[in-house]
């Protein structure tokens, strides 16, 4: 079976499962990505990235009331129903005699240099997929869904046909609405954003603050541990998410 044949499989098998955007990339270096995020460090051979999402709908954006817990709420249960959709396209792709290896949606996240990273950085490999292109407030922003969007991928042996990445700006460059709506100041003018301040401001734990309270638990498990075994799925909230509210392109 030829490459572009088991794309159409694979292409089939996740809109099945209700993906509403999918591409491939080849593997290759990116320059915003550190080297130890390499997706040869993670599957041995790899040759291509699966790169998917499902869409966030506007009625919970833009909902008169309780619109951050029906997001929180949301994006819990879609990161865990992405999750298992990775394990299940793994399973597809090995059953070809090729290997295969999840990445995850959210969590589990490692911190370099105070930033929080997944296994693979999804929103890169997505544009490269040609699913969108970076916005300036960090989010992939697709002509479809703006960056009302939830992506979760696999990284596997298979050679696949990539997808063309998207040359055209979707972000207007005059446009600095998620910049200014942002309370905590985390996005720069030029587009950078400070992701340690993003998460810290935008995210609320109460069981993992109690336990870093604690000083005897905290000299045991590292911070990262603690993260990822705390914070993970429903434990924390979400309190902001002002940069797509504010997204013009987001309520089209």
């Amino acid at each position: 079976m030829n490459k572009r044949s088991i794309k159409r499989e694979i292409a089939d098998f996740l809109h099945t499962e209700g993906v509403s955007v999918l591409g491939v990339a080849a593997i290759k270096e990116l320059p915003a990505v550190l080297e130890n995020f390499s997706p040869q460090l993670l599957l041995e051979g790899a040759r291509s990235i699966i790169c998917y999402g499902v869409q966030i709908p506007k009625g919970i954006i833009y909902a008169k009331s309780n619109n951050l817990t029906l997001y929180w709420r949301y994006c819990n249960t879609q990161y865990r129903t992405l999750d298992s959709l990775s394990n299940r396209l793994c399973s597809f792709l090995e059953e070809k005699n090729e290997s295969a290896t999840p990445i995850y949606s959210c969590f589990p996240w490692q911190i370099v240099n105070r930033e929080f990273w997944g296994h693979l950085p999804l929103v890169y490999w997505a544009e490269e997929a040609g699913l969108g292109r970076l916005a300036k407030c960090g989010l992939l922003i697709t002509p479809q869904y703006g960056t009302r969007i939830l992506f979760g991928g696999v990284v596997t042996t298979q050679e696949l046909e990539p997808d063309e990445k998207l040359n055209e700006a979707i972000c207007p460059s005059s446009c600095f609405d998620c910049i200014d709506a942002c309370p905590a100041k985390a996005i720069e003018r030029a587009g950078k954003v400070d992701h340690n301040l993003c998460i810290r401001f935008s995210s609320s734990n109460p069981l993992l603050e109690l336990v870093l309270t604690k000083q005897t638990i905290g000299k045991k498990y590292s911070f990262e541990t603690l993260l990822n075994t705390i914070a993970v799925d429903d434990h924390g909230i979400y309190s902001c998410f002002e940069c797509l509210r504010a997204c013009p392109l987001n309520n089209r």
